[in-house]
C-alpha cells in the first residue's frame, strides 16, 4: 500500500486496526451495490439471539401510513422482563441507505433487552436505489407510529421512548426526530446517534485530508445520497427529514447523544449537527474517538469500544430515567 494510500492508518486505535484489512475498502456504485449487499449479507453472522440472550424474538408485518406497502419489524422482549411497562428502544439499522438489515443490530438489541429490560423495535425499511426518499421516512415512521399506537398491547411505556442508529440509520434516526417534533403525534425521549450519515454535501465536498478511506468512502457516500435522494447530491432544496444537516433549526429535539471517530467520513457533519443542537438548546452529548470508531462493534473488548458503549448506554438509560 502507497503512502498516499495508507495516510490514515496510524491514526487508529491499535486494537482495532486489524479491522481495516479484515474489511476491504471499495467505492459502491449501480453497478457493485447489488454484489456488495450479497457479500454483507454473509458476512453478518446468523445468530439465535433467544439461545444466546433471555429475550423472547418476534416479527411481525405492519401497515404503511401513507398506502405504501407494509412494513416487516423485529420485536424484542426480555423473558423476564423488569417493568410492567417495558422503556421502548426503536433501532434504524445502516448501510449508506442502500445496504443493511437489522439483522446486524440484533445482538446489541438483544443485550439491551435482556440487561436493561428494554422493548426493542427494528425496522425493515425500504432500500434506495429501488426506493427513494420519503420512502425510508415513510417506512421508519409508519413502524414507530404503530408501536405507539399498540403501546398497550407491546407493553412500552410511551413516556420513554428512544430512537437510535448508526451510519445511515443514525441519520434516518435524526429525520425521523425533525419529522416526529413537527407532527406533534407524539413524543419521543431520546435520540442516539452513532457515526450518523447527516449531510448529502459531504460526497461533494473537498477532500479531507484524512477521513474516509476507509470502507464507507466519499464515492460510496456520493452514490449512497443519489440514490436515497433521486438527484445529485448538494442541491439546495432538499428536505431536512431526508437531509437533517440541513436543517434551519434543530429546536425541540430530544437529548441527544453522538459519537463519531476522528477519520470517520462523517466526523465534519457530526461535529456541526452537535455544534447547532448546543445553539439550539438541545441537550446533546459528544464523544469523538481516535481513529475510526464506525469498526469498534466488531473488537467489542477494545478499550475504546467499551467506552463507547459504556457512555451510549449511560446516556439513554439517563435520558429515560432509569436509575
Amino acid at each position: 500500500m502507497s503512502d498516499q494510500k495508507s495516510r490514515s492508518r496510524h491514526l487508529i486505535d491499535l486494537e482495532i486496526v486489524s479491522a481495516i484489512d479484515l474489511i476491504p475498502t471499495s467505492d459502491l456504485s449501480e453497478t457493485t451495490f447489488m454484489e456488495s449487499r450479497e457479500n454483507q449479507e454473509k458476512m453478518i453472522p446468523k445468530i439465535d439471539v433467544t439461545e444466546m440472550f433471555s429475550v423472547t424474538f418476534e416479527e411481525r408485518v405492519v401497515p404503511s401510513y401513507f398506502g405504501g406497502p407494509d412494513i416487516r419489524i423485529e420485536i424484542m422482549k426480555p423473558r423476564q422482563p423488569k417493568y410492567t411497562k417495558m422503556p421502548f428502544y426503536y433501532s434504524i439499522h445502516g448501510g449508506g441507505m442502500v445496504l443493511g438489515s437489522p439483522v446486524v443490530d440484533r445482538q446489541a438489541n438483544a443485550v439491551l433487552s435482556a440487561q436493561h429490560g428494554f422493548c426493542c423495535v427494528s425496522v425493515y425499511y425500504r432500500l434506495s436505489p429501488e426506493h427513494i426518499q420519503p420512502s425510508q421516512l415513510q417506512d421508519c415512521y409508519s413502524a414507530l407510529k404503530w408501536c405507539m399506537e399498540h403501546a398497550e398491547e407491546l407493553a412500552i411505556d410511551t413516556r420513554k421512548v428512544a430512537v437510535g442508529g448508526s451510519s445511515a440509520g443514525g441519520g434516518l434516526a435524526a429525520g425521523l426526530a425533525l419529522y416526529i417534533r413537527d407532527q406533534k403525534d407524539f413524543k419521543i425521549h431520546h435520540l442516539l446517534l452513532r457515526s450518523p450519515m447527516l449531510d448529502n454535501r459531504t460526497g461533494i465536498s473537498p477532500e479531507h485530508p484524512y477521513a474516509g478511506e476507509y470502507v464507507w468512502t466519499k464515492r460510496s457516500n456520493y452514490f449512497g445520497w443519489k440514490s436515497v435522494l433521486g438527484h445529485e447530491p448538494g442541491q439546495e432544496e432538499v428536505s431536512e427529514y431526508f437531509v437533517p444537516a440541513r436543517a434551519k433549526s434543530l429546536a425541540g429535539l430530544p437529548p441527544t447523544y453522538i459519537s463519531i471517530g476522528s477519520i470517520d467520513l462523517f466526523i465534519d457533519e457530526a461535529l456541526l449537527f452537535a455544534k447547532q443542537l448546543a445553539f439550539d438548546g438541545v441537550l446533546v452529548e459528544l464523544h469523538v474517538y481516535p481513529g475510526y470508531h464506525h469498526l469498534s462493534p466488531m473488537f467489542p473488548n477494545a478499550h475504546f469500544s467499551q467506552e463507547g458503549a459504556k457512555s451510549s448506554e449511560y446516556a439513554l438509560l439517563k435520558a429515560l430515567e432509569l436509575f
